[in-house]
């Protein structure tokens, strides 16, 4: 017997044009006898979220349940963002991003972020609907992996190394495919693993994903996403606090994943990422996404802070991402506006087959990872032995090689055959160099590959 309906609650709530990036909950009743609900959401002057666009509004919405609103508590039922403002919540079947599970009457909060807030306002309006007749969509069959034509990439020059693309987004936030398409595409794209970090998730992918042998290997993540920068969490299975925009709070955020053995990671800080606001107030971060979709959405700012933090001697590993959110739009390298495109850019790490999720965070968290433009891009691997640096270039030709250190780019030559090595003796490389790290531009200054530093020397002791 369908369980009965109850009767309908209209919440009402008002931001004002200086209210940019509040957050504020609305607590609401569920009565007993709740199989499912609806929550429905309408408000003034919308606009889409992406960060060019302004004078309207655009509204996030989360969901708490009874168990209550603290940081890292179980009482999280998911954020949709401004990517949904019709959710359904029920027992065996929720609206993604948002958890499935018995609904216990009690004290709930809908959670409501006011990202963009037009002049004249924002009036927002809740339809609850309690046990409503709703349709569960059907799930789109995942093929057999003997079904799809994976892509034929150059192999790895050297041992243990394996590509990848660790930022990327799916219906379980503002994305338009399901995890289980993602892993395909990953596959499809000759990837040996892909991470899922959407955004402030409540529930881990991992079980929403084919897996095996022949599979690529995912490293499920969460992006956490501030109205004053973003950051991503890898290794870990819960969910950290988003509410508190303030340095303290973003610093306990990051303390409370790396206390969980998280891998973190500052993402784009560049303007339009969205920009990093927090300059040097904020510390614990592992690496920075220096290379974030295509180079050209101005990467070179991110790189510009990653060196920056380099030269105060922070052992900061260099990440990158394509940040795809939508697997089928146009998508061309020759746009820089156009939708990303995942594995663009490619993320290389060195780690021990079988290949697993813990061995690659463990990889980035050593360094041994560089970037190229594409999964089939120029691989770039930079070694020390005793008195030299090691420099090998394959599949770059008509590139040009740059070796980067604390005072600039301190060496270059021309990549002229497909597979070419140089050595350069660490005491001509200049005075000064703390570190050392190479990068392929090609013929226009745009970037092929970057790896990350050898450090020479440790900037704390002078004597080193």
């Amino acid at each position: 017997m369908p369980a009965q309906k109850k009767t309908p609650l209209t919440l009402t709530s008002r931001f004002e044009a200086d209210e940019t990036g509040t957050l504020r909950h609305l607590p609401f009743d569920v009565p007993k006898g709740v199989d499912q609900f609806r929550v429905a959401v309408t408000y003034n002057d919308q606009i889409d979220s992406i960060p060019t666009l302004s004078g309207g509004n655009t509204l996030d919405v989360g969901l708490f349940d009874q168990q209550g609103t603290e940081a890292g508590g179980a009482g999280f039922r998911g954020w949709s963002g401004s990517a949904r403002c019709e959710i359904v919540i029920g027992k065996t079947w929720s609206t993604p991003p948002y958890t499935a599970g018995v609904i216990k009457p009690g004290a709930w909060n809908v959670l409501l972020g006011a990202y963009k807030v037009a002049p004249n306002g924002m009036d927002v309006e809740i339809q609850i609907d309690f046990n409503p007749d709703v349709a569960i969509p059907d799930q789109p069959p995942v093929p057999d992996i003997e079904s799809l034509q994976r892509a034929e990439l150059p192999p790895a020059a050297e041992r243990n190394w394996h590509r990848g693309d660790l930022h990327a987004h799916t219906v379980y936030s503002d994305g338009s495919e399901t995890p289980a398409e993602l892993a395909v595409r990953a596959y499809e794209s000759g990837l040996d693993f892909y991470g899922i970090t959407d955004h402030n998730r409540a529930q881990s992918p991992a079980k929403l994903v084919p897996r095996g042998d022949d599979w690529p290997v995912l490293v499920p993540g969460i992006e956490v996403t501030t109205y004053a920068g973003h950051f991503n969490v890898w290794g870990t299975d819960t969910w950290y606090d988003f509410r508190d925009p303030s340095p303290e709070g973003l610093q306990a955020a990051i303390d409370a994943a790396k206390a969980d053995g998280g891998l973190v990671a500052m993402n784009h800080p560049k303007p339009f990422g969205p920009d990093w606001s927090y300059g040097a107030d904020v510390k614990g971060y592992h690496s920075i996404e220096i290379w974030n979709g295509w180079w050209d959405r101005l990467n070179n700012v991110s790189l510009r802070v990653w060196d920056e933090a380099l030269r105060r001697g922070e052992r900061i590993v260099g990440i990158g991402g394509s940040d795809v959110h939508h697997l089928n739009e146009l998508s061309t390298p020759d746009n820089p506006l156009s939708a990303a495109r995942l594995g663009w850019p490619t993320l290389w790490v060195q780690a021990k087959k079988p290949l697993t999720a813990e061995g690659i965070l463990e990889a980035v968290r050593a360094g041994r990872c560089f970037l190229s433009d594409s999964p089939a891009g120029p691989q770039i691997y930079l070694t020390r032995e005793d008195y030299a640096v090691s420099a090998r270039v394959v599949g770059g030709i008509g590139t040009a090689l740059a070796l980067v250190g604390a005072s600039g780019i301190i060496a270059t030559e021309a990549v002229t055959t497909d597979d070419q090595t140089w050595s350069f003796a660490v005491n001509v490389l200049g005075k000064g160099q703390t570190y050392v790290r190479a990068q392929l531009h090609n013929e226009h200054g745009g970037f092929r590959a970057l790896t990350n530093p050898i450090w020479l020397k440790d900037p704390a002791d002078p004597a080193s």
